[in-house]
């Protein structure tokens, strides 16, 4: 057996030894500033999604994932799902698609070995594939060793997402790894209406240039089957405000209604009792699919949504009604039909109330800036300032120094403006002694998986004893010898066939 057979299995434990070493908060780091936008996530470059990118395994297979604050891993879609990678609809659909045949440095995992969040549910339609594998975040930062699901699902679709809830193990990788100075995260989702603008997640820290006036503070809600969420609000009235007529969707018996704000969804959802008023008062006629209008017969007002401590959103006109947009062949967000009126809000009247919840998502995200401190069981809103980014964004750090450093800092929290410094110099300048020695090891592994990769290719195949890989790694797991990759389609031909 050669004696590079142990590397990825040996580029883990390095790399987590490191984590655990790492694992103080170390505030000199710079946040981590990951755009918003539209990303190609096809090798023939032409499915565009629109989210965060990510790179993942080596060489990178490139993703765009909404954050979403109901999720706590990082759920990828499989290969498999979209039966291969040149079904452009399919991969730009789903925000790119992962072959673990493709990473040298994918090692798959059983569940109660893995490095990830437990708090995750599973679906039952659903197969789950737990894997480790290297992950770049745009020019900001890499994590080796970092948790993953494939998740694919035949009835109800792959539910795919960078994960922002309370026990994220993105946010635990970041910050262990020194990518990000804490776990506290400010979100700008951008505009996703015809005059588009990019959006941008910080972690460690918010970007005050998008506050247009004082951030007000809420408590974090409490998770329940009923409102499965951690950003909970408290909605007092909804006004649909028309050039002749204002009637509130809400009834006056309900009093106010608890709401989750998420990012990962851009309609608003609506109890079905509102979307029924809502649906009478604009004049919509069932013989269209969904809340949709004729262009022609375009309603004329917006929306208003006050919280219970008065803080109030205002959506326009031009936002709650826009042509129909969708997905096209070649998996880009585009207008669809031209002649048809779309509406920011779900139609789901057929649905009883009380299996409904109330759902503020991308849509009311566009006028409002949040940073969320879930060590400090709070977040905060703000009026978002309108308009594109600017050139220089004011990414202002957030960071509790841990009892490492020196008393007179301990217990205090860091607030600073970022000027820019290298990603490359924040990271090196949190990392000494005994961390920097593993993380040269941790390198040297990298670099002997690469050239090990590129031996294989210039090879003829070898007989006798095969080396460690991560395939021989999944054929031991799974004794027919299927990847890990495969075993998503398998699952789904199972349930076809019962």
């Amino acid at each position: 057996m050669r004696g590079d057979s142990y590397l990825p299995t040996l580029l883990w434990i390095v790399s987590w030894a490191l984590y655990a070493i790492a694992a103080s908060v170390d505030c000199s780091v710079t946040p981590l500033s990951l755009s918003w936008s539209n990303i190609t996530v096809s090798s023939n470059g032409v499915a565009v999604t629109r989210g965060i990118e990510l790179g993942i395994g080596t060489p990178n297979q490139i993703f765009s994932l909404r954050p979403s604050t109901t999720l706590n891993n990082t759920r990828i879609a499989n290969v498999l799902d979209c039966v291969s990678a040149s079904n452009t609809s399919c991969v730009g659909g789903k925000g790119g698609v992962f072959d673990s045949s493709k990473s040298s440095t994918f090692v798959v995992s059983l569940k109660n070995r893995w490095n990830g969040s437990a708090a995750d549910s599973e679906a039952a339609t659903g197969a789950y594939v737990y894997f480790n594998d290297v992950i770049d975040f745009q020019a900001n930062g890499t994590v080796l060793g970092y948790p993953l699901v494939e998740n694919s699902d035949l009835i109800s679709g792959p539910e795919a997402g960078l994960p922002l809830g309370q026990n994220s193990s993105f946010l635990a990788a970041v910050t262990q790894a020194k990518v990000a100075p804490s776990s506290v995260w400010g979100l700008d989702t951008g505009d996703r209406s015809l005059s588009p603008r990019d959006g941008r997640l910080v972690v460690g820290g918010y970007d005050a240039s998008r506050i247009a006036t004082n951030l007000t503070t809420f408590p974090l809600g409490t998770w329940t089957n009923q409102q499965p969420c951690p950003l909970q609000v408290k909605v007092a009235e909804i006004i649909y405000i028309s050039s002749n007529i204002n009637i509130s969707l809400l009834s006056p018996i309900t009093g106010s209604v608890t709401a989750c704000i998420e990012p990962q969804q851009q309609r608003f959802t609506f109890l079905p009792s509102m979307a029924q008023k809502f649906a009478n008062f604009t004049g919509y006629n069932d013989s269209y699919p969904g809340l949709t209008y004729p262009t022609g017969t375009r309603p004329d007002g917006a929306l208003q949504i006050t919280l219970d401590n008065g803080y109030t959103t205002n959506i326009p006109n031009d936002h709650l009604f826009n042509p129909q947009r969708g997905s096209d062949k070649n998996g880009q967000y585009v207008v669809t039909n031209s002649s048809i009126l779309d509406t920011g809000i779900a139609y789901n009247v057929d649905d009883a109330d009380a299996d409904v919840q109330l759902i503020l998502g991308g849509l009311f995200l566009t006028y409002n800036y949040i940073v969320v401190d879930y060590d400090n069981n709070r977040f905060q809103m703000a009026p978002i300032v309108q308009g594109p980014q600017s050139s220089s964004a004011n990414i202002t750090k957030i960071c509790t120094p841990t009892p490492t450093v020196k008393d007179s800092e301990a217990g205090q929290t860091h607030t600073s403006n970022e000027n820019g410094s290298s990603r490359a110099a924040a990271i090196g300048g949190g990392t000494a002694g005994g961390v920097a020695g593993l993380a040269a090891l941790a390198g040297l592994c990298y670099f002997l998986l690469r050239k090990r990769r590129r031996n294989r290719q210039r090879q003829h195949q070898e007989p006798a004893e095969q080396p460690f890989s991560p395939k021989s790694m999944a054929s031991e797991l799974h004794s027919d010898g299927r990847r890990p990759s495969e075993l998503a389609l398998v699952r789904r031909l199972i349930l076809l066939n019962n």
